[in-house]
């Protein structure tokens, strides 16, 4: 990228009166209809069909020239490290290549900063734009100096694809509105399947898809922690693999206001659950969820949190308890302590005072094996807690309202259902659950395989179903039109032409030149290809 010590101006398709125009429409003049999609999924998801369609749509449908940025090969370009060679013997060639591609990647990012990866693609995008500016030369009085002058360009990267939760962070803050996860998921078969093709072995295939999921290191591999945060959902699955097409176009109409589209029946309902969730004030994560009958209505909402007497959930009440003399849930109760975790410590701790008194272990092993209890499976337990889950809450909740209509209904939860709560969402009749973030301690499907699946093809148990559709962190900004005018003076709808049509929401190119020359700073430290 050029020195960002350069002047960047706007350039202008004819000479400003400034007396004619407001300050904000001086603003608007700077701003640019470039798109940036980055695409998140789990390994074997098919995230480059993805990707080929969202840049055959776009050139086609929308009048955009397109550009992929593969991470992958940024990776293969920059490795620098070792490469793996305690591999088990008899590894296919695909699964060396992916294990060193991985390992490879996570180098980098222990060396540069986790954001490293989306870094590169800043610059290749940074770059892309400088190589298309136009300088001159600027003589304003005392000062003499260079301009880079931008142009605002129907242009769409497609970065394909992002692993760690510091890679959408970064991109998120420098390209702001300009930006859109895509968050790619297909069932455990499916993707079993895609990886069989490319003949890795069962084991291979195990390894690989849990170890893209989630690494125990920040550098490493997180897409389980980065997925959660996209902004458009794709569930491809065999039922909706054959829908591709019209699902990205109708996300891609809500980005240009191209046609007026409404929430579905699911992305109200996930809305309603995720608004939920932010009543809860449980210290390890706000977990919302809402239930609806079987033809789609909202008939309850419900959150983690802890029970009071007299029924319901402690509440901020700022007419009735404004500073929350009244308010026990865990942060004002035991000093703050989660009781889960205060309970799991005290098991591990009485543990190696067993085995101690068993003479099993000496006593300067106690704090060694009370260490290595607290990093086992016994972390996972969640029967501690005081708080409510949010699916037993709506469950509850729906119950009392609304009697039996949730029976064949569904629950819509922002995190996958322990196994605690899978029992009682079975016990009530519903027939689908859809989540977003997944929930490693759920045994649920383990548990009761006779009733639970996460086989969206069957309606013979209780189906567990990644949410489809627009992530509710966007869903008022998508869905809310007021920056849109609908209808002409005569009050006809104004059909807009999809491939003249700009994104609702822009960012200038002054503000972006400065970011992505900031974020690139730290590139700078080593010689990198591109």
């Amino acid at each position: 990228m050029a020195e960002p010590a350069l002047k960047v101006v706007p350039k202008e398709k004819e000479p400003t009166d400034l007396s004619k125009v407001t300050s904000a429409e001086l603003i608007y003049k700077t701003h640019t209809p470039e798109l940036i999609f980055a695409l998140c999924g789990f390994m074997g998801t098919d995230i480059h069909l993805i990707s080929d369609r969202l840049i055959y749509i776009m050139e086609n449908d929308f009048g955009y020239v397109c550009q992929k940025i593969k991470i992958s090969e940024l990776i293969r370009k920059n490795a620098d490290g070792p490469e793996l060679i305690n591999l088990p013997e008899g590894s296919t060639p695909e699964y060396v290549r992916v294990k060193n591609l991985i390992h490879q990647g996570n180098h980098l990012r222990s060396k540069f900063g986790e954001s490293v990866l989306a870094d590169l693609a800043i610059h290749l995008i940074g770059e892309n734009r400088v190589k298309e500016a136009t300088t001159l030369e600027e003589n304003e009085g005392k000062t003499t100096g260079q301009q880079l002058v931008f142009k605002p360009r129907k242009v769409c990267f497609i970065i394909d694809s992002i692993k760690n939760p510091a890679e959408l962070n970064i991109l998120k803050t420098v390209y702001r509105r300009l930006l859109y996860c895509i968050g790619i998921f297909s069932p455990y078969e499916m993707r079993e399947t895609y990886l069989k093709n490319k003949q890795l072995q069962p084991t291979e295939i195990v390894d690989l898809i849990e170890q893209d999921s989630h690494e125990e290191i920040k550098h490493g591999q997180g897409v389980r922690d980065t997925f959660v945060y996209a902004d458009y959902y794709l569930r491809v699955d065999s039922v909706t693999q054959g829908y591709i097409d019209m699902r990205l176009s109708r996300f891609l109409h809500l980005i240009f206001g191209t046609s007026i589209i409404t929430p579905t029946k699911d992305e109200t309902a996930m809305f309603s659950a995720f608004s939920a969730s932010s009543n809860s004030a449980c210290l390890s994560r706000q977990i919302g969820a809402s239930i609806t009958d079987k033809d789609g209505n909202v008939i309850s909402v419900g959150w983690n949190d802890v029970p009071c007497y007299h029924g319901g959930m402690y509440r901020s009440d700022s007419n009735h308890d404004l500073v929350g003399k009244e308010d026990l849930r865990c942060i004002n109760f035991k000093n703050g302590q989660c009781q889960n975790d205060f309970n799991k410590n005290l098991l591990c701790t009485k543990l190696s005072s067993k085995l101690k008194e068993a003479g099993l272990i000496s006593a300067d092993d106690i704090e060694k094996v009370t260490s290595l209890l607290k990093s086992s499976d016994l972390k996972r337990l969640i029967e501690f807690s005081r708080a409510v889950h949010a699916e037993m809450h709506a469950i509850i909740i729906g119950s009392q309202k609304t009697g039996s209509q949730m029976v064949g209904g569904s629950l819509f939860t922002t995190t996958f259902p322990c196994h605690n709560c899978a029992r009682h969402i079975v016990l009530a009749g519903i027939s689908t659950v859809y989540y977003i973030e997944p929930y490693l301690k759920s045994l649920a499907t383990i548990l009761h395989s006779d009733s639970i699946t996460e086989n969206e093809t069957t309606d013979k148990k209780l189906r567990i179903l990644l949410y489809d559709g627009v992530s509710p962190r966007i869903y008022n900004r998508m869905f809310n039109y007021q920056d849109i005018s609908k209808k002409d003076k005569d009050g006809i709808y104004i059909r807009r032409i999809t491939r003249e049509a700009l994104p609702r929401f822009m960012e200038t190119l002054e503000a972006l030149y400065s970011l992505e020359s900031t974020a690139t700073k730290k590139l700078q430290t080593k010689d990198w290809h591109f």
